[in-house]
């Protein structure tokens, strides 16, 4: 029976808190199932593994004396090992989420550079109308003084 090598089997099997902040939206449902396809590899996993509480013992094998050594095994093709197959299954979803981060992150610039160009245009009109406002207030302002000179005579005493 192999054992896995580098990571303990607590530490496969860390859960979060009830505790914890809920994400929502598509995070929540990538979390899900990513929650679902460990569970589905657990499940399989389940019956190559023995008891986890049965004590390890040793195997007590008997020396035969001989005369003539013993042939040398053939060397047997290596087969594929559940720990090869889980890390290249890691490496798959590493792959994955590094493209989807690349993939975000591209999206995520567009953006800034459309929220950039409309904050410019937002500003040129806003300007504008300040421009406009000012004209306003000039164009008033010269009514008001031209209406006060040509009002002035009728409030002189003659």
């Amino acid at each position: 029976m192999r054992r896995r090598r580098g990571v303990s089997d607590p530490a496969l099997k860390t859960q979060t808190t009830a505790a914890a902040r809920q994400p929502s939206g598509p995070l929540q449902d990538w979390l899900a199932t990513l929650s679902r396809i460990d569970a589905a590899d657990q499940a399989r996993a389940a019956p190559r593994r023995p008891d986890a509480q049965a004590a390890w013992e040793p195997r007590i094998v008997a020396h035969a004396e001989r005369s003539e050594p013993l042939p040398e095994p053939e060397p047997e093709p290596p087969a594929p090992r559940a720990e090869d197959d889980d890390l290249a299954a890691l490496m798959a979803e590493n792959m994955m989420l590094k493209a989807r981060l690349r993939q975000e992150n591209a999206r995520y610039d567009e953006l800034q550079v459309l929220l950039a160009d409309e904050l410019r245009a937002l500003r040129s009109h806003v300007q504008q109308e300040v421009d406009k406002a000012e004209e306003l207030r000039a164009e008033r302002d010269l009514w008001m003084a031209r209406a006060e000179a040509l009002a002035q005579p009728l409030f002189q005493r003659r």
